[in-house]
């Protein structure tokens, strides 16, 4: 079963921005996908922005509308589209896929794909998902990016780009369905056991300082807790931590 209905745009600045901003004025339905091969202001995390170049990548936005989750589970959306990109490339034989604390994927230490999701929530439920994603795909050279690979670059092999796509979103629409059957555990599970440097003594940046620790676990509210060298251990928010590479 595929529920997507797919509009594909020649080009826009962000597909994030125009799902949302077209969604407040002309509600879209459960399952709308935005898709463009050419995204010129690709957005990020906070004030971060996508590179893609023309026709070489796909970049999607898409809604859903997680009406059984409340506010405190949100993290749980992070975690079953983590899972769906990290099928995705598994399934084109791509080895070592990682989900970088919160939702980018990697490639051994490589960024393969980013994401961006903003839920908007009415009363004690989550009304509405914006799921935005970019994958590089058959793009051989990258000018901002300070660590990214791509399909291309990984296996040697140019894919198409909306196959690509339609294989993405089955893996979405499996995991989707886990959460609604409530498989919570085991999506938490399998989130935890693909997490990059889980259970390695790595450097990181907190708060503008640098502390030696290994990642342990990830909380119900998306909080990473690491394990510091004295033994305690430190629950950071998003923007409170910087990988080191």
């Amino acid at each position: 079963m595929n529920p997507f209905k797919i509009i594909e745009l020649n080009q826009t600045a962000s597909t994030q921005t125009y799902i949302t901003n077209t969604d407040t004025e002309k509600p879209f339905e459960e399952y709308t996908v935005i898709f463009t091969s050419n995204q010129t202001a690709g957005r990020g995390q906070g004030t971060h922005i996508w590179e893609s170049e023309e026709g070489k990548n796909i970049s999607f936005s898409l809604l859903l509308q997680p009406v059984f989750l409340n506010p405190a589970q949100q993290f749980l959306i992070t975690q079953f589209v983590s899972l769906a990109i990290a099928d995705t490339l598994a399934d084109y034989g791509l080895q070592n896929v990682k989900i970088k604390w919160p939702n980018d994927i990697y490639v051994g230490e490589k960024k393969i794909c980013g994401m961006l999701i903003q839920n908007s929530i009415m009363g004690n439920q989550i009304f509405k998902t914006y799921i935005g994603i970019g994958i590089n795909v058959n793009q051989k050279t990258f000018c901002l990016a300070p660590n990214p690979t791509s399909l291309l670059l990984e296996t040697g092999k140019e894919y198409g780009l909306r196959k690509f796509l339609d294989d993405t979103l089955y893996n979405i629409y499996v995991r989707y369905s886990q959460l609604k059957e409530n498989k919570i555990p085991q999506i938490q599970k399998q989130y935890l056991s693909l997490l990059l440097f889980k259970n390695q003594k790595r450097t990181y940046i907190y708060k503008g300082k640098e502390i030696s620790a290994q990642i342990e676990n990830v909380n119900s509210f998306g909080h990473l807790l690491l394990r510091l060298d004295n033994g305690s251990v430190l629950e950071c928010e998003l923007r409170q931590l910087q990988f080191v590479f």
